[in-house]
């Protein structure tokens, strides 16, 4: 099964069903927040081929909900054509500045997650302030991208110094990994604006309660969200081992 939102419209929550797909459960849902208009966040999932893309746009009204969905087709295309997620991203932040050249100064961009998960296994790439959190079902830890670690980019700074599009492609600091997970073991991708508007209490009773199905877990992260400022766009992909 496949989900590719488009252009969300004002204060529409964007949320599926669970799905269980081959050996794991996916929990998925997007929401503009409470300030803005437009939701620039966008994401894919394609469970049947084991692909997922999450991408927060950056650049305001027509520009950082283009960029978003630029980037969204470009990496799920990539990835279907047997590219690397890390290469995915690369390629698709060179192809992104040469569509839309950097020439104002509130530049359009992006940064993104991109996945492929098969058999218990995901290997993964992201770059920019979108982040990748991993629980054991006990505790949740926030997985350290590369940007952070060499200093390029502070752990929680809501800034695009590294984004697709925007971002020289040989600057760019791309992380990447792979995770087994065991069962009941589960990775959280998310953009900025979730850590932003939830505490750490509120990250740990979503993603460690094994009552909550995968998409309540990522419903309940909402619900606490939009109970702060949840100043900018929301939007979580939960896959979760079965």
């Amino acid at each position: 099964r496949r989900i590719s939102p488009n252009r969300h419209k004002p204060f529409i929550m964007t949320s599926c069903p669970t799905i269980i797909y081959a050996m794991f459960e996916i929990g998925q849902i997007s929401h503009p927040g409470r300030k803005r208009l437009l939701n620039e966040d966008t994401y894919d999932l394609d469970a049947c081929a084991g692909l997922a893309v999450v991408v927060d746009g950056m650049g305001g009204p027509d520009a950082g909900d283009v960029a978003a969905a630029f980037v969204r087709d470009h990496v799920r295309k990539a990835l279907q054509q047997g590219e690397s997620p890390a290469d995915a991203l690369r390629n698709t932040g060179q192809a992104l500045r040469i569509q839309r050249p950097q020439q104002s100064l509130s530049p359009s961009g992006a940064s993104a997650i991109a996945a492929r998960f098969s058999d218990g296994f995901l290997d993964l790439a992201w770059v920019g302030t979108c982040t990748v959190l991993f629980s054991d079902g006990r505790q949740y830890r926030r997985i350290q991208s590369d940007a952070e670690s060499k200093g390029v980019l502070k752990s929680g700074a809501g800034n695009a110094i590294q984004a697709l599009g925007v971002t020289a492609t040989d600057k760019l600091c791309i992380s990447e990994t792979g995770i087994t997970l065991k069962r009941g073991e589960s990775v959280l991708f998310c953009t900025d604006g979730v850590l932003e508007a939830c505490s750490e209490p509120e990250l740990e009773t979503s993603l460690c309660d094994p009552r909550l199905s995968a998409q309540e877990s990522v419903e309940i992260l909402l619900m606490h969200a939009l109970r702060g400022e949840a100043v900018n766009n929301l939007t979580a992909l939960l896959l979760r081992r079965a």
